[in-house]
């Protein structure tokens, strides 16, 4: 209920009493929608009014304090004017700064298009936003709201066809924010859903508790509701609907609660920007190396079927040598264990021998994969675990100054999970990507940027790496010279993106081809980017995101 009627007329009261002859010396503005007012008398202060849709505030901070950079000096028609007053309207949440010479400030922070005006003479001289649009018009004019003084009153105005029995109180009462009017219900006890269940006993209950409400607000206690070192709520009464989880603190003006209530929300907001976006990011980088592990540990657990496609591959050699392509399986003796028939499954496109090669080098793929994920499992859940340990103490973390310190203690460990934004949004046919040691891998956006990485910008000692036998992007680790060679952990590193770009990126483990890109030749009349290989490794990586990657300080 900060920006309601009561809250607004009880403020202007207090700053009519301590305001009144002091002299404008400035009026500017350093942030977003937000107008100050430096005010010189017995003491000097500065009247912040903040417009923004999201976040309006209307309150005044002791001295003086405007920015040398960054701000822009606004209002100066007003500039060394003296204050006579400072008012609302009768039962309107428009305030007024009245100054000499017929001048007057309007303050408007309600509706859809929230301003401040400069008026002379009934017209606009000055407008904080859209200035062009309200040069020498009027001004919008106060509506004063209905007073509602008896139940015949209350009764006119209730309306059945709310939603609910708040939104009934509010209609009835016009004044009421949501909180006056919960608060309305909550002392009448009214537990009806709708307004059309709500008796004639039950809406004089309301009425009568919305007077008792009225009463209170005549002689404001101003406070605030805290939960934890976050704002919920301002209040200038006592709120039996508040949660009484909520704890309370009072001030002796509603002009002191204004500032604090206003300095929180705004650090509060400082906070959230910061907050979220990070949070957000640390939490998919938890998830990410957690699903890692758990499936590294799946594959760990199941049986390798190394050994099962290398009998397949001895049995072949052993015995169909002379096997024809064209069959799809063959039946033979496994002479490696009882000599039961055995049927293997075959590829219809090739030999025997070549079927006996094609089950050696899934042997050798499939134990690859399991040594790499052996190896990688303990690394993966060790970072997984630090990530969840980060994640839990972020968001323990409810102040700026708590969250600015761990950001500073932590930043390495979050660097190693968050990475930093590395693809460059240019014309360029690929985007671009740090690597440890100073390296830079550049990875095609589409079969287009795949081509012309590969054929116009990769030099022939450059590493080129591919997911293999799948679609995806081109990726190039560039070198100065060739003999530059990059060490495992850049390799590594890049054909993590070669296998996240490419349509292998749901699979736990990828094989990924790597060469230098004098072996890579594109095949004439095929589509762009497709390419034939002619020499090759092959390394096993899990698919990474790039934001997730390690980088190393250059």
């Amino acid at each position: 209920m900060l920006l309601t009627y009561y809250t607004l007329h009880a403020l202007a009261a207090e700053w009519d009493a301590s305001l009144r002859g002091a002299t404008v010396a400035d009026a500017y503005s350093q942030n977003r929608a937000e107008l100050s007012l430096a005010l010189t008398g017995a003491e000097d202060w500065t009247l912040v009014a903040i417009v923004r849709p999201e976040l309006r505030l209307l309150f005044r901070n002791p001295g003086h304090g405007r920015a040398r950079r960054n701000s822009a000096s606004l209002f100066e028609t007003a500039h060394d004017r003296r204050v006579e007053a400072v008012r609302t309207t009768e039962r309107d949440r428009v305030v007024f700064v009245e100054l000499e010479g017929g001048l007057r400030f309007q303050i408007q922070l309600f509706g859809p298009r929230p301003n401040v005006w400069l008026i002379e003479g009934g017209r606009v001289i000055e407008s904080f936003q859209s200035g062009d649009e309200w040069q020498d018009e009027s001004p919008p004019e106060p509506r004063t709201a209905p007073i509602v003084e008896t139940f015949a009153d209350f009764e006119a105005r209730w309306r059945t066809n709310r939603k609910t029995v708040v939104q009934a109180v509010q209609s009835a009462m016009p004044l009421f924010d949501r909180t006056l009017a919960e608060e309305t219900v909550a002392r009448a006890e009214v537990n009806a859903e709708s307004p059309g269940d709500v008796t004639e006993a039950e809406r004089q209950s309301l009425f009568e508790a919305a007077q008792t409400i009225e009463a209170d607000l005549a002689a404001p206690s101003p406070r605030i509701l805290w939960r934890g070192a976050s704002v919920e709520a301002f209040a200038l009464l006592n709120l039996r609907s508040a949660d009484d989880g909520l704890r309370e603190e009072r001030f002796e003006t509603v002009d002191e609660a204004t500032r604090i209530y206003a300095r929180r929300r705004l650090a509060q907001q400082r906070f959230d920007a910061l907050y979220e976006p990070l949070e957000k990011k640390l939490a998919a980088s938890a998830q990410r190396l957690r699903r890692s592990a758990d499936r590294m540990l799946d594959e760990l657990a199941n049986e390798s079927r190394a050994d099962t496609y290398e009998r397949y591959g001895h049995l072949l050699m052993a015995q169909a040598t002379q096997q024809p392509a064209g069959h799809d399986a063959i039946m033979l003796p496994d002479i490696l264990a009882d000599g039961s028939d055995l049927t293997i499954p075959l590829d219809e496109a090739l030999t025997g021998i070549e079927n006996a090669e094609r089950y050696y080098d899934k042997a050798r793929r499939t134990r690859a994969a399991r040594s790499h994920a052996e190896s990688r499992w303990e690394s993966v859940h060790a970072e997984a675990e630090t990530a969840a340990d980060l994640l839990t103490r972020l968001r323990h973390l409810d102040r700026l100054p708590d969250f600015q310190a761990f950001l500073e203690a932590e930043e390495k460990a979050l660097a190693a999970f968050l990475g930093r934004p590395g693809a460059s949004e240019t014309n360029e046919p690929f985007r671009r990507f740090p690597l440890p040691g100073g390296y830079e891998a550049w990875v095609g956006k589409n079969a287009k940027g795949n081509a012309e990485l590969t054929t116009r910008y990769a030099s022939p000692h450059d590493l080129w790496l591919h997911a293999r036998d799948v679609p995806g992007s081109h990726v190039v680790i560039r070198r100065d010279n060739k003999t530059a060679i990059p060490d495992r952990r850049v390799i590594e590193q890049a054909a993590t993106l070669a296998a996240y770009f490419s349509q292998a990126k749901s699979q736990s483990l990828v094989p990924v081809t790597v060469t230098e890109r004098k072996y890579v030749r594109p095949i004439k009349g095929g589509p762009p980017g497709l390419v034939r290989v002619d020499r090759e490794d092959v390394v096993m990586v899990e698919p990474v995101a790039p934001a997730a990657l390690k980088e190393e300080k250059r």
